[in-house]
């Protein structure tokens, strides 16, 4: 650190020095509420980015360590909602044997992961399917028809406020249904990226995280969950006996305890470690 810049304890302290004088007062709020963006931003959310520059390919290196630790290289991956392959394709990259299945409901995104699969049948399996907490035929909800941004919720178009029209009729199914018809028991790693959905996609597999057989999982959590009408304190409850991460660009952040202050709508991911 050069004398010329500020230490972070520094920034901190002087920030608190802003707040004692200034805060609470009209005159300051934009200040402070460009301040709060800010540090939002620092914690590591609000990065929409690629998953080389969210951490999450980094994650999948740290899955592939785990289950090399643990004798298991042809592990398992659910990659649940996965659009048109992007994740699916580095999943394959980074975890040199793991077996991939990827699922995709909207009929549109799931031609291009089609194509993904064909060109490795080996170790990707493709299904024209999205995940609930029970069967059904539901609409999904896009501003264009294939966009990573359909959402089962008629979520919210800034700064119209207009609902994003239902593009597509979708089916969804159970995890542990669909396992048990593929005999699949365990799954080593989960990923879940459907726009608010997560918590009825993880009650859909209420099965196997009983008996402790999903050991690492990732989900989104944003503004996606506000449409859903989900907390973080619910996923929380689900996941008791994880460890729960924030992925950050370098690496995972625990989680140590939680307040009502630790629920930001704002786009992040999580990772759940089974302990």
């Amino acid at each position: 650190m050069t004398q010329d810049r500020l230490s972070q304890d520094e920034i901190f302290q002087a920030l608190c020095r802003l707040a004692d004088e200034s805060g609470g007062k009209a005159g300051s709020h934009d200040f402070f509420r460009a301040v709060h963006r800010q540090a939002l931003r620092g914690m590591g959310l609000s990065n929409d980015a690629t998953i080389a520059e969210t951490g999450e390919t980094g994650v999948l290196r740290y899955v592939q360590s785990v289950m090399t630790r643990k004798g298991r290289p042809d592990f398992v991956i659910f990659d649940v909602g996965a659009n048109v392959g992007t994740y699916s394709r580095a999943a394959l990259d980074a975890c040199g044997q793991a077996r991939v299945y990827a699922f995709e409901p909207s009929a549109v995104a799931f031609r291009s992961l089609a194509a993904v699969a064909a060109e490795r049948p080996d170790r990707l399996s493709v299904f024209n399917i999205g995940f609930s907490d029970h069967r059904a035929i539901a609409s999904l909800h896009a501003a264009d028809a294939g966009s990573a941004l359909g959402s089962l919720y008629a979520r919210r178009i800034a700064p119209s406020g207009d609902a994003f029209p239902a593009s597509e009729t979708v089916r969804l199914e159970r995890i542990d249904d669909f396992c048990d018809a593929n005999g699949i028991d365990r799954i080593d790693f989960l990923k879940i990226d459907v726009e608010g959905h997560e918590i009825a996609v993880l009650n859909g597999a209420a099965d196997r995280l009983r008996r402790g057989c999903i050991d690492i999982i990732q989900f989104e959590f944003g503004g996606c969950n506000i449409d859903s009408r989900s907390f973080l304190r619910d996923f929380i409850r689900i996941l008791d006996g994880y460890s729960l991460c924030r992925i950050l660009k370098d690496g995972l952040y625990q989680l140590t305890s939680f307040s009502d202050l630790d629920e930001i709508f704002s786009y992040q991911n999580f990772l759940a470690i089974r302990q």
